[in-house]
């Protein structure tokens, strides 16, 4: 909950922003976001993904993940691609009602205010690109939403089969995904203000969490440069008592986390 409570706090209320869910009926019950959101779009969960694009899809998508087997492409890809499906295809019209549209997940825990939208750009934070670009968050001005929920349409494409790159991962399909619908120089990069976690033990598709939060019971970090990155700019911007008031326990890990980064650079170079 402490990492909804970050969303809450630092994008929906600065931007008098409308939050909708889109889960399977697997993940309900979590009634403090159910609280929170305008929007809830439940589905009912499926035992294996690939029956959705058998249902909805009828090209080369089966060959394209199958290209992706060790990457996370296909276990994560597969999965998470469906979600951007489901709204272009179901909520188009209410998403459209909005100037700009955050699309993100849920593990995201921001430690400041999400900047504002800016016309024709779509912002996206620095980093995390694993040769393609970071495809977990981006603020979308709407009249670029549609083509930016199209990536299962390009997965089922011939174009895609025929792209030529060596390593396949989710983050390089959503950057030639961007670049077929000629979108990618709209792009903006900002300064990362968010960072994956995870609870202890909880499924994942991809990655294992294995970056403890001291002085928290359950909480992970997934990518700690994500978190490094985050409270790095965080500090650049405010000074060290406005961040350990607002933050304190993420504040310290990150700051005994430098420590022990510098303390073995120090060891090392003797």
């Amino acid at each position: 909950m402490k990492t909804w409570k970050t969303l809450i706090e630092h994008v929906k209320k600065p931007l008098s922003a409308d939050l909708a869910i889109l889960c399977s009926d697997k993940w309900r019950g979590y009634e403090y976001l159910e609280k929170q959101a305008k929007f809830k779009w439940i589905f009912k969960e499926y035992k294996n993904y690939e029956e959705y694009y058998s249902t909805n899809f009828s090209g080369s998508w089966e060959d394209y993940f199958n290209k992706g087997l060790d990457t996370g492409l296909k276990s994560s890809g597969m999965l998470h691609f469906v979600f951007k499906d489901m709204v272009k295809k179901k909520y188009l019209e209410t998403v459209l009602n909005y100037d700009y549209i955050i699309y993100t997940r849920f593990d995201q825990y921001h430690v400041a205010d999400h900047p504002i939208g800016i016309k024709d750009k779509i912002l996206i934070p620095e980093g995390e690109d694993y040769f393609g670009i970071c495809d977990r968050h981006a603020l979308v001005p709407k009249k670029y939403i549609e083509e930016f929920l199209g990536i299962c349409e390009y997965v089922n494409s011939k174009d895609a089969l025929d792209v030529k790159d060596n390593f396949l991962n989710c983050e390089v399909t959503f950057k030639n995904h961007l670049l077929k619908e000629n979108i990618y120089d709209q792009i903006k990069r900002t300064p990362r203000k968010q960072f994956t976690t995870s609870l202890k033990g909880e499924h994942t598709n991809w990655r294992v969490a294995k970056y403890k939060v001291y002085f928290t019971k359950k909480i992970m970090i997934k990518y700690p440069d994500e978190f490094l990155s985050s409270f790095h700019n965080l500090f650049s911007e405010r000074n060290i008592l406005f961040v350990l008031k607002n933050d304190f326990v993420m504040a310290v890990n990150y700051i005994f986390l430098k420590l022990r980064i510098n303390l073995g650079k120090l060891i090392n170079e003797k």
